[in-house]
């Protein structure tokens, strides 16, 4: 059986949904057809949204009302910190807004949010095959046929779906780019994952968090919900995430730099309650919860490129298009950059485009995209996790990286370009590795500074008792005081290193306690990893293929 679509999309979560979805509303002549293995989605990762990402949701598939009534608000995302002074989380150093932010940002249920999108993306005019299973996919720049060829397996029959647009929407199944060798892990940045829901997770707005009194020094320290940020807990070479779900559940996660941390266990579940059960802060969040069964999940190996993000017929959104790190949660805003220019480039492609211009543009695309993921990772990500448990660095990095983020690309959706801000990443343009440099060197320096502390035995000295008033996450001036303050703490952080040279500190007497093994240099390159199929009713917490 042959069957023909304008457009297939492989893959019906999010990043897919949105691209049939969007699709539909802009060229509502096309066929649109959607692919997607599982019979119904599993909780995944992925759950906080920001800024860039809301835009998106929010403005441009015109979600907000869905996302106010089925989902949970978010209020930024919060920092806790700890040493051998600050065990409980009264006495720890935070770091978060302390008004209501002013831009919507939302804490997804991912499996009900995608099942939501995609039902959408159906309603108003995709074709939708689930389950199937895509067997193999034939692109036309490589057969020399004049379209894409997609063979499918559904209700025991093979079927050849003929097109002239494949969409890659496979996260990290990544099925175009995995089969042709493009897929390559970041060697660079050695991280790994285990996460987790839970019920019964300590509310941080509630009196068993902060006691009765609405005047104490607890309730008056923040105006915004602590319950509803994304509550980063830190330490040396990993931090774990706390995200509220709207069912009352908690999705909870540890990530870490093998280079500095190899968490015990032989399971997945051993690794998590190790990480949670040694930093002091998460052990009390979690003294009367419990695990949900059958939801224990693992990556061995998060980040990884892509060679190539689109070409003649066929695009990649979504984890399909690569994945760097889940701090400061920047997935969908990677889906949202990867979503629009798959769109942009399908109807630009409707025009009857000269193909010489055409490929300059996939050409100049390529390249903006690998300037978007590697800029981001340079100036981000490279070696982060070697000041994340330190109050006085972490603190700097956070405020000078989210202010910057508002600069380049939330300014830009808000104020300025709109919906056209979306096909401009950070780094994107050709002048994005003059900016890697410029704002590198800040990390770089909190990053040598984070170290020089480990080394004299201060790391984490500033970790009790601190709680900054931030008041940032808009679009006005505050943007401009966030960036002020983090050049301040780090200025702050710079002194405070010089002093050192002069008058060598004491270690500290109580060091701080942490689930961490001595930094070793060398981490064992792993595969990348797939995620399994959804598991059945009933079946054990299973640990993600790698292949």
């Amino acid at each position: 059986m042959i069957n023909r679509y304008d457009a297939v999309v492989i893959g019906g979560a999010i990043a897919g949904a949105s691209t049939a979805l969007l699709l539909r509303r802009r060229h509502p002549e096309l066929r649109i057809l959607v692919i997607e293995r599982d019979p119904a989605f599993d909780w995944k990762v992925g759950e906080s949204t920001v800024e860039v990402s809301s835009y998106f949701l929010t403005r441009v598939l015109k979600l907000y009302d869905y996302l106010s009534r089925e989902q949970l608000p978010k209020q930024a995302f919060r920092y806790w910190f700890h040493n051998g002074d600050a065990t409980d989380l009264r006495s720890a150093s935070e770091v978060g807004p302390y008004q209501l932010v002013r831009l919507p940002s939302f804490q997804l249920d991912r499996a009900k949010f995608d099942e939501h999108v995609l039902a959408l993306a159906a309603r108003e005019g995709a074709d939708l095959w689930r389950p199937a299973k895509v067997l193999e996919v034939r692109l036309a720049e490589e057969t020399g046929e004049s379209e894409n060829v997609v063979v499918v397996e559904r209700d025991g029959q093979t079927i050849e779906v003929r097109t002239p647009w494949v969409v890659d929407a496979s996260g990290r199944a990544a099925i175009l780019a995995r089969k042709r060798g493009w897929l390559r892990p970041l060697e660079e940045h050695p991280t790994s994952s285990v996460w987790a829901r839970y019920k019964g997770v300590k509310d941080l707005d509630s009196v068993e968090a902060g006691g009765v009194d609405p005047d104490s020094a607890w309730s008056r320290g923040s105006v915004a919900c602590r319950r509803l940020a994304t509550n980063h807990f830190t330490g040396y070479g990993y931090w774990m995430w706390f995200i509220p779900l709207q069912g009352g559940e908690t999705s909870i996660g540890a990530v870490w730099d093998r280079r500095l941390v190899q968490p015990p266990g032989t399971t997945a579940e051993e690794k998590l309650n190790w990480f949670i059960q040694g930093n002091p802060l998460t052990r009390e969040m979690v003294e009367r919860a419990t695990l949900i069964p059958d939801d224990l999940r693992m990556f061995g190996n998060l980040p990884y490129l892509v060679d190539r993000n689109a070409g003649k017929g066929w695009s990649l959104v979504g984890d399909a298009a690569g994945f760097l790190d889940p701090f400061y949660s920047p997935g969908l805003d990677q889906m949202a950059f990867s979503v629009s220019w798959t769109l942009e480039l399908i109807g630009k492609s409707r025009m009857k485009p000269d193909p010489m211009e055409f490929g300059k543009l996939l050409k100049a695309h390529n390249e903006g995209y690998s300037r978007f993921f590697r800029g981001f990772f340079a100036t981000v990500y490279r070696d982060k996790y070697y000041l994340m448990g330190d109050y006085d660095t972490m603190t700097a990095a956070f405020l000078l990286d989210t202010a910057l983020y508002y600069f380049v690309a939330v300014w830009p959706l808000y104020k300025k370009v709109g919906s056209r801000g979306l096909l401009n990443p950070p780094f994107y343009g050709v002048g994005g590795q003059y900016a890697v440099h410029l704002i590198g060197f800040y990390q770089r320096r909190l990053i040598s500074i984070a170290k020089r502390k480990r080394k004299l035995g201060i790391y984490g000295n500033r970790n009790n008792g601190r709680h900054p008033r931030l008041i940032g996450f808009s679009l006005g001036i505050m943007t401009v005081q966030m960036f002020m303050k983090g050049l301040r703490f780090w200025f702050r952080a710079e002194l405070a290193n010089l002093w050192t040279y002069v008058f060598p500190p004491r270690p500290m007497k109580s060091s701080m306690p942490m689930p961490a093994a001595e930094p070793f240099e060398a981490a064992a390159a792993l595969p990348i990893d797939v995620p399994n199929p959804v598991a059945a009713p009933g079946a054990r917490a299973r640990q993600t293929q790698e292949v």
